[in-house]
Parts: structure tokens; C-alpha cells; sequence
């Protein structure tokens, strides 16, 4: 019995990686691109090569972490569901602004987070216009929920705004330790309104981001109690070891990549003729968001719009008031003067792309060409960045 004991002990440690999933089809093409990666680098092979592997690989490594906080949010409940989602959807923006500041490389950090929020705002949403509406007269955004994140996105975008208007007001002697002492203690205020924003998104005025059929099926949990106790499905905490595993090992491999494209930045740049500027505005953030610009992209081709605003502005929100902040104050923390002062061509990019698509969605009406529009804009400033 002993013997026998053991060898169940021994044979479940061993199938603990397929209980987390890691057999899984989605998971099996960074199998064998995390070793190609490494080899890559340690080997120096062509920095094109390093590049796009290493791209690819988060590409698939973002789809994991999504599909396992999914997953947790499906267990915990959707409040902590949520919460989970908030903190580690932007995985590669945070893990990439960490290693620029451990690297002291600030513009690079700054620079992962616009380029963030432009390939949300102009190229998955303009792709999610064109989607929703090429074989359609003219469609309408939901007003009230359009309104609202238009208002929350111009306030995010002025506040990082604010430190160039700082620049023009103080002597020069004194620019860098005022706009550094106003830079740490607006990420609190930032942090504040987050936190606001989360219990608006989840708490107060959560209906506003349900789907049409998520809110005919509150009205009729509100409507019938009984069904309500007997239909509600409760959070089944039982199934996290899963999603956690998947996830932990995901997030480790995601700051593997990053650093091994951080790593070989000036390489990559002496190969292709670009900045480093380029590959932290527009390579770095388009692998990072293209699983949740192909799932926001689906919920567009099936006529649900409201769903993808939802989602492009609140990543905009989670970069704006939260990661960005967060590497100010860890910043802070390790003696790197990060600030909200970005480079000001990219400011004024940032900016006069949160004013377009607030202009849309105050209208509250689009057409394909509105997208294709939004799209034009990005692939314009793609040539922007790489001419610089």
C-alpha cells in the first residue's frame, strides 16, 4: 500500500503541469518559441530573428494571460474577476516600463505607454469600426456609456498633459524638481480616480458596461427572486490552481521575452535602420494588445460596438490611471526620476488622438469610414515614429 501511495503521489506531481493546461493547444507555440527565443539570444543569431520571435511570443503569451484571468474571473466571482483583469491586463506594458526604469531608459518606458494607449484608440478601434459597420448605412454608439468614457478619457489625457504646461511656467532651473515633486504626487490623485473608476465600472453604475443580453438577464434576476437563487450560478472556487498556474507561468514568461527584446534593443535598431523609440511606440504595444484587439474585433463583426468601447477605453483608463503612475511611484522607489512629462511630439499625438475619438464618440454616430480614418492616422504616425 505504501509503494502504491507513492507512485499516485509521484504520477499526480507529474501530470500537474497538463492539470494547468500546459498541454493545451494555445499554450503548445510558446512551448517552442520560448527555447528558439533564448537560443536566439544566447547564441546572437540575426536581431530580426530575436525580434520576431520574441514579438510572436507574446503575442501568444498575451492570449494566455487573458483566457486565465477569464478563467479566474469565472471562479472568484466579478468583482475580484475584475479586479484581476484591471491589474494584469497591461502585464507587457508594466513588465516593459519596469525593465526601462531597472535599465534607466525613462523615455523607453513613457514611450511603451503611448504607444499603448495610440494602437488602442486609433488601430483596434478604427479596425472595430470598419468591422462593425462596411456593409452598413449608418450605426449609433450607446449615448450614455459613449458620453461617459469620452469625458473619463479627455480628463486622463489632459492630466498627463499637464506637466508640458508645467515646462512653460517655471524657470528652467527649476523645471526637472517641480515637474518630478508634481509628477509623484499627481499619481496619487491618479491612483484615487482609479480606484473611483473601479467602483463606478463594478459598483454604482455597473450597467452601463453590461451587454444587452447581460442586462435582460439582470432585469430578470431582479424581476424573479426564485430564479434568481436557483438559476444564479455561484463562483466555483475549486477551479483557480488551473488559471493560476497558466497565468503565474505566463506573466514569468512575458518578463522572459521583454527582457530578451529590451536586451536587444541597439542591436535591432543598428539592423533595421529604426529607433528605439519606434519599437517601444508601435512594435512593443501592437504584439501586447492584438489578442484583445482580435477579441474586440469579433465582438464588432457580431454587431456588439458598446462591448469594444468598453474594452479599448478601458485599457486606455488602466494605462492612464494606473501603470503609468504605478512606474512614477516605483520609480520613486528605486531613485529613477520618472515623470509625466513624455516627449512632446508624442504628447501631441496622444493628445489630438483621445481628441478625434472623443469627437466620434460625442457624435454618437459612425460609418465605416470613420474607421478607416482612425486606422489612416495610426499608419501615419507609424511613419511618423519610424522617420525619426
Amino acid at each position: 500500500m505504501a509503494i502504491s501511495d507513492s507512485w499516485n503521489r509521484l504520477t499526480a506531481i507529474f501530470q500537474l503541469p497538463l492539470q494547468a493546461g500546459i498541454g493545451a493547444k494555445k499554450e503548445r507555440p510558446v512551448m517552442f518559441l520560448l527555447p528558439i527565443a533564448g537560443a536566439a539570444r544566447l547564441f546572437h543569431w540575426n536581431a530580426g530573428m530575436v525580434l520576431v520571435v520574441n514579438l510572436v511570443a507574446i503575442v501568444f503569451l498575451s492570449d494566455i494571460i487573458s483566457s486565465a484571468s477569464d478563467e479566474l474571473a469565472d471562479s472568484l466571482g466579478h468583482l475580484q474577476g475584475a479586479l484581476i483583469g484591471a491589474t494584469l491586463g497591461n502585464t507587457v506594458e508594466i513588465t516593459s516600463g519596469v525593465l526601462a526604469l531597472l535599465h534607466g531608459d525613462i523615455v523607453f518606458a513613457q514611450s511603451v505607454m503611448v504607444g499603448s494607449i495610440l494602437s488602442d484608440i486609433l488601430l483596434i478601434f478604427g479596425a472595430c469600426i470598419v468591422t462593425a459597420s462596411y456593409n452598413k448605412h449608418l450605426s449609433q454608439f450607446n449615448s450614455h456609456l459613449a458620453k461617459t468614457l469620452s469625458s473619463l478619457m479627455m480628463i486622463t489625457a489632459v492630466t498627463m498633459l499637464l506637466p508640458t504646461a508645467l515646462y512653460s511656467t517655471f524657470p528652467v532651473s527649476q523645471i526637472d524638481a517641480s515637474v518630478l515633486t508634481f509628477s509623484r504626487g499627481t499619481s496619487f490623485v491618479l491612483f484615487l480616480l482609479y480606484a473611483g473608476y473601479l467602483y463606478f465600472h463594478m459598483g454604482s453604475h455597473q450597467h452601463l458596461f453590461l451587454s444587452e443580453e447581460e442586462q435582460d438577464d439582470v432585469l430578470d434576476t431582479n424581476e424573479s427572486p426564485e430564479f434568481s437563487k436557483s438559476q444564479t450560478r455561484q463562483p466555483d472556487q475549486s477551479n483557480i490552481f488551473a488559471p493560476s498556474m497558466r497565468l503565474a507561468a505566463a506573466m514569468v514568461a512575458t518578463i522572459y521575452c521583454t527582457e530578451l527584446i529590451f536586451e536587444g534593443i541597439d542591436e535591432m535598431v543598428e539592423t533595421f535602420k529604426f529607433s528605439r523609440m519606434f519599437v517601444a511606440v508601435i512594435l512593443i504595444p501592437i504584439a501586447s494588445n492584438s489578442t484583445e484587439g482580435t477579441s474586440v474585433i469579433a465582438s464588432a463583426r457580431n454587431g456588439d460596438t458598446d462591448s469594444a468601447i468598453r474594452v479599448i477605453v478601458d485599457s486606455l483608463l488602466q494605462i492612464g490611471l494606473f501603470v503609468i503612475p504605478l512606474l512614477v511611484i516605483i520609480g520613486w522607489c528605486i531613485e529613477e526620476p520618472m515623470t509625466l512629462y513624455f516627449d512632446p511630439f508624442q504628447s501631441g499625438a496622444m493628445f489630438l488622438a483621445v481628441l478625434v475619438v472623443n469627437h466620434l464618440l460625442r457624435d454618437g454616430q459612425y460609418a465605416y469610414i470613420h474607421g478607416a480614418m482612425l486606422i489612416s492616422l495610426y499608419a501615419s504616425l507609424i511613419v511618423a515614429f519610424y522617420a525619426r
